[in-house]
């Protein structure tokens, strides 16, 4: 790339190679104040003095050079896959993609990753599997220089899948049997208080309790459930009895049935007691006390995989100890916040 530098007195007829910005405080402004293209005239000088542009580049670029507006746009091209849609033209060089629905946000980190170290290219994203809006942002990308050699460009994107690296899968009706645990709610002599609080969270991620039983601390009772709701159900829910007192039998029940990828607790708080394996393929959670009291636990960073019906690993819950423990904020943001992120695997 082959830069002429003009004086910005003398610029009056040059070309702007690319869009110039401007922050502002006083009016918590910053934007775009001039766009790529546009053509300087003498009332434009003060004002580019005032943004400390004393000169200005002309460009040419090289045979195998692309600049930023078109290496954003062939970037955001290859990144977006199912459910995504980004910017119709790039800004101060870089090019939004937002999600098309509301959905569950995915892509794989390792590949975004290696994407981010080829070396110009640049993109950000938010974290994935989390719920998403339609027209949310998602990822912003752009190359770091004004212009880079098109190899770069054409490395990044090889590097993805042919379907676009980020997708929001939507969310369908699914149903979900819960089993309510515990003598003392079996007998009368508390009132169960987890269905109330399950079905409003659920609800807001399009899944119905379609059927819901309470049952005494029995164990052969709670694994015939189980065995029952896993093959009606695209979700097992159970409550209770997660602890580690003597009459705590509902993990139990669930480790005897043997399912798959079993894992009882996770490295997580609030949440700590959460239990989940998969029986005839169905997620089935027991979800401790802790969901009743706070606002956000490993249930809820886990509910988006659950909703897929992905196999989590032990490697996986492991992983969620970095970032496990919540802060506790007076006002929560969940989920724009680290926690129940977890480190890259």
């Amino acid at each position: 790339m082959k830069k002429v530098k003009v004086p910005i007195e003398k610029a009056v007829g040059c070309i702007i190679p690319h869009d110039i910005t401007e922050v502002d405080l006083s009016k918590n402004f910053k934007g775009r104040v001039f766009k790529k293209g546009h053509i300087i005239t003498e009332k434009d000088i003060e004002k580019l003095k005032l943004l400390g542009k004393d000169y200005i580049y002309v460009l040419k670029l090289e045979e195998d050079e692309i600049h930023e507006d078109e290496a954003a746009i062939l970037l955001a091209q290859a990144l977006s896959g199912e459910n995504t849609y980004y910017d119709k033209e790039p800004k101060e060089g870089k090019i939004n993609i937002y999600s098309k629905i509301d959905g569950i946000f995915v892509y794989n980190k390792e590949t975004l990753i290696n994407f981010n170290m080829v070396g110009e290219p640049s993109c950000p994203a938010i974290f994935p599997y989390i719920f998403v809006k339609k027209n949310q942002k998602l990822a912003s990308v752009r190359i770091i220089s004004l212009a880079c050699k098109k190899k770069e460009v054409e490395e990044a994107i090889s590097l993805l899948p042919k379907e676009g690296l980020f997708k929001v899968i939507p969310l369908k009706l699914k149903k979900a049997g819960l089993i309510i645990t515990g003598n003392e709610i079996y007998f009368g002599r508390k009132k169960d208080e987890f269905y109330d609080r399950l079905k409003n969270k659920l609800s807001q991620h399009k899944v119905e309790i379609e059927e819901k039983i309470i049952l005494p601390d029995d164990k052969e009772k709670i694994k015939n459930t189980i065995l029952y709701f896993s093959k009606k159900y695209d979700l097992v829910l159970l409550t209770g009895g997660t602890s580690v007192d003597p009459d705590d039998v509902t993990y139990l029940a669930l480790k005897e049935l043997k399912p798959e990828n079993y894992i009882r607790g996770n490295p997580i708080q609030p949440g700590n007691m959460l239990t989940f394996g998969y029986v005839n393929g169905t997620p089935v959670i027991c979800i401790p006390a802790a969901a009743l009291y706070y606002k956000v636990t490993s249930f809820d960073i886990w509910l988006p995989k659950f909703l897929l019906k992905e196999k989590i690993s032990k490697k996986e819950v492991a992983a969620k100890s970095i970032g496990g423990l919540c802060f506790n904020c007076k006002i929560c943001v969940y989920p724009i916040c680290a926690f129940g992120k977890g480190y890259k695997l």
